[in-house]
């Protein structure tokens, strides 16, 4: 699989950053959109989770915008990610059809679209922590490992699940119902101290604990994240990618017949 998405890696690039610069394309601020919707989220954030959640959460030392912005933005690209990779067989049926491009391509591409977008809103989000005291770290120069590494482990399931949903179609449907329930598995919008037992200690098991846990370590309290937590994120996402491919190559023969 890697070899294709190097070799393809121009093509990978080009229509991802396409999709970006084209998809409010017709709106009269275009590429700004990229801009405004994730500073506008962010906003949102402050005047909202800040007066109804603030206070209930003393744990949290820095600004809460900051304390939910810097796990909400990973985990916005991530489901993101997964919702585009399910889709992308079927929404690019016509070239799937013509052309001898390598299915998981696609999902590449879906995947650095989600990837392209995570990096402008955490721009925006590093420029409003400023404004609001929190100041940069040399520890902000390994965020782009963690993030990384939960994009591609959301690339290995969009792989896997777009290739489901191209036989089963609840597939497509069933995805944004998970995503919901997985938003609240891990502590994004609370303190982890507000879970009862053992929920505390559960979260430590749930897959995405040490990418989000991981980017707040470096972003908020300017830790760098324990060996264990690094191993566990190449861990998963190594499993991630072996699932996806095997899922792919189990049904690939039959891909191009269903979309």
């Amino acid at each position: 699989m890697l070899p294709s998405l190097v070799k393809h890696r121009s093509y990978i690039w080009r229509t991802a950053w396409a999709e970006v610069r084209d998809r409010y394309a017709g709106a009269g601020l275009g590429f700004v959109w990229n801009i405004l919707q994730p500073l506008c989220l962010i906003l949102i954030f402050t005047v909202v989770f800040t007066s109804i959640l603030r206070h209930s959460a003393p744990e949290i030392k820095v600004h809460y915008t900051v304390y939910l912005c810097a796990a909400m933005l990973p985990w916005q690209a991530f489901a993101d990610c997964i919702s585009r990779g399910t889709g992308a067989f079927i929404q690019n049926a016509i070239y799937l059809r013509k052309l001898p491009i390598p299915e998981q391509v696609f999902v590449a591409q879906s995947a650095l679209t989600s990837a392209i977008g995570l990096v402008i809103s955490y721009v925006i989000l590093v420029i409003v922590a400023v404004c609001l005291g929190h100041y940069p770290s040399w520890h902000w120069l390994l965020l782009p490992v963690p993030m990384a590494l939960l994009i591609a482990m959301g690339f290995g399931i969009g792989l896997a699940l777009g290739t489901l949903n191209a036989f089963i179609r609840d597939v497509g449907q069933l995805v944004p119902v998970l995503l919901q329930i997985g938003f609240w598995t891990y502590p994004i919008v609370y303190h982890r101290k507000h879970l009862p037992e053992p929920f505390d200690h559960l979260v430590q098991f749930n897959p995405l604990f040490p990418y989000l846990d991981g980017i707040r370590q470096l972003f908020i309290d300017r830790h760098v994240p324990d060996p264990w937590m690094w191993l566990a994120m190449f861990g998963w996402t190594g499993a991630a990618a072996i699932a996806g491919s095997f899922v792919l190559r189990r049904l690939r023969d039959e891909l191009r017949d269903v979309i």
